[in-house]
């Protein structure tokens, strides 16, 4: 998972740590995350499960990929839980810090910091795998130059993935048995052109992505209906791609999560792989691995889902995906295409 935004105010080990939350978009636990650094800027974050005892080199394998395209000027390994070890001489996954390490060497990325804590909260301790004796306490990540900075970018640190999840749980299935009842309807009345936005879709999402930022209720089942029918277009979905960079980003974001929870299945696949992408080209991995499992659940095999998913297991970086929202702004998708795909 990835995450390339500036990192002010990290000045040691325990300074890193409290970072983590914000780097990640939540509280880690049982995880082993790795931050490459580039100059004075945690430019990269990538976070796994920790294996079972039975499996140790499952993870450092999945690091392998992202660790291999990004490379970096040096590089922290932090272990989060997994077992409390008998500190400082013991300590858990010791192990696995040694296959990270090989595998950073693989790629010509110095480990400057391998360090294990219990969790990522204030007063805890931490310990230094390389420095035996080598330990420290973790300041309030709540009250750090990231915390505030992270902030006022709009992003929000959940207390763990599951409260991140939870963001994106369905709406009762009586609301989504209404709405799907009034997508049926539009379906059957209203079939779009295959060749181009139809210019009601665009205007829709133009005006509720503009309305979303401000909106001080939700939506109704008959606005839900109606921008789910619109996205349901695959070419009405790629042209919004758009708004996940520029002015309306906040706004969209708002608007791609109230109807990933709002939509029924199918429909639920298009707001949450639009969100999905807009994390991603925000460099929030966390958020954008969570709304894709969303996505996937309401439609498996979804085209769009299965590639963003292999961008981010393959760690791709973020910038490419901006570059994609922008290609998209620069497209005429209410004109029949006169070449092949606008993203080829």
């Amino acid at each position: 998972m990835t995450n390339s935004l500036t990192r002010p105010g990290l000045r040691d080990p325990g300074d890193l740590i409290a970072a983590v939350p914000h780097l990640l978009g939540f509280h880690p636990d049982d995880s082993i995350v790795v931050l490459l650094v580039r100059g004075h800027d945690v430019a990269v974050t990538l976070r796994v499960d920790l294996p079972p005892p039975d499996a140790p080199t499952r993870s450092s394998r999945k690091l392998l990929a992202p660790l291999a395209r990004y490379g970096g000027d040096a590089a922290v390994i932090v272990v989060v839980g997994g077992g409390s070890g008998d500190p400082p001489e013991d300590l858990p996954h010791a192990g696995l810090v040694d296959e990270v390490c090989a595998s950073l060497d693989a790629v010509d990325v110095p480990l400057v910091l391998a360090v294990w804590t219990r969790a990522t909260a204030k007063g805890e301790r931490w310990f230094d795998y390389r420095d035996v004796g080598g330990s420290g306490t973790v300041p309030d990540p709540s009250s750090t130059v990231l915390a505030a900075s992270s902030a006022a970018a709009g992003h929000v640190t959940y207390a763990s993935r599951d409260a991140m999840r939870d963001l994106l749980t369905p709406d009762p299935p009586e609301a989504l048995a209404r709405r799907t009842a009034l997508l049926n309807r539009l379906a059957a009345d209203h079939p779009p052109p295959e060749d181009v936005v139809p210019t009601r879709h665009r205007d829709l999402v133009h005006a509720e992505v503009v309305r979303a930022a401000d909106r001080k209720r939700l939506l109704t089942d008959e606005e839900v209906a109606d921008l789910a029918h619109a996205l349901s277009h695959p070419l009405t979905r790629d042209s919004a791609l758009a708004y996940c960079v520029g002015e309306h980003a906040r706004g969209a974001e708002v608007l791609w999560t109230e109807l990933t929870r709002a939509s029924p299945v199918p429909e639920r696949a298009e707001p949450a792989t639009l969100l999905a992408f807009s994390a991603y080209a925000r460099g929030l991995g966390s958020l954008a691995a969570v709304a894709l499992d969303r996505a996937e659940e309401a439609n498996p095999g979804h085209r769009l889902a299965d590639l963003l998913r292999t961008a981010l297991t393959t760690g791709l970086p973020p910038e490419q995906i901006r570059d994609l929202a922008e290609r998209s702004a620069a497209t005429e998708w209410t004109a029949p295409p006169t070449t092949g795909d606008p993203f080829g």
